[in-house]
């Protein structure tokens, strides 16, 4: 027999929001998709640590080299908020990384997109998937300390190129921006489970909800790693398509 439908512990999915690479909000990605566009590039200018001519060679498993030049990159993506209707300060949400920026940006189109007038924030909380990856400012962290090291132990003149302290939180402190940005006080996470990690947090949310500890959730997935240290990373594990045309179930595919 069916399992019969409990209305009782039924979720609504009330509002959504997005960021994706040529699709800055949930209109713009279903026209993507309708369209049948693709959002694969090459890496835009400055993305990668290397001069794209010196991290390519088409054979696979060269050491320290990428056999696949395309991407989906977010680019040219314009954060605009209504800084003053959210809690935290745009001076210091720009210093962050853009993890920060596209999770708050994809957060409050969800926020706006729902009728949240008569919800109690402090029974509203946000779990959130975020592979724990070095990103872009947290690659630039370590240039910085281990780089001055190198420098002071070699004798060597060295420039510092300085990046928010903060940075250095980028698995945790990305939920707590958001839920601070709406001064919600429910219970407030991130989680990795790699690719599964916004399924995961979706259902994390849903236990919240059906369990009664929350009225609402805010719930998704970010990534925005170093993009060379994956595209280097999944190379050397052969598991990069060297086509660059990711097609899961399809018998064409060749990889991630």
């Amino acid at each position: 027999m069916p399992k019969q439908y409990d209305s009782s512990t039924a979720v609504a999915i009330v509002g959504i929001g997005s960021v994706f690479p040529q699709a800055p909000s949930p209109a713009d990605f279903w026209q993507l998709v309708k369209d049948a566009r693709t959002a694969f590039s090459t890496p835009p200018p400055g993305r990668w640590r290397l001069p794209l001519e010196e991290a390519y060679h088409p054979a696979e498993g060269q050491v320290d080299r990428v056999y696949s030049r395309r991407g989906c990159y977010i680019d040219n993506f314009d954060f605009t908020l209504p800084w003053q209707q959210l809690h935290v300060e745009e001076e210091l949400l720009r210093q962050l990384d853009p993890m920060f920026q596209i999770l708050l940006q994809a957060g409050h189109q969800a926020w706006s997109d729902c009728n949240n007038a008569a919800i109690d924030p402090a029974r509203t909380g946000v779990i959130i998937g975020n592979l724990a990856l070095p990103n872009d400012s947290t690659s630039q962290l370590a240039e910085i300390y281990l780089g001055r090291t190198f420098a002071e132990q070699a004798g060597l003149p060295y420039q510092r190129h300085d990046t928010h302290p903060l940075n250095r939180f980028m698995t945790g402190l990305p939920a707590a921006t958001l839920a601070a940005a709406f001064g919600l006080g429910g219970c407030c996470f991130t989680l990795d489970a790699a690719c599964a990690s916004a399924l995961y947090a979706v259902k994390l949310a849903v236990d919240e909800l059906q369990s009664g500890r929350a009225d609402m959730m805010l719930t998704g997935g970010v990534a925005r790693p170093d993009a060379l240290y994956t595209q280097m990373g999944f190379s050397q594990l052969h598991a990069l398509s060297p086509t660059g045309t990711c097609s899961p179930f399809d018998i064409d595919s060749d990889g991630l």
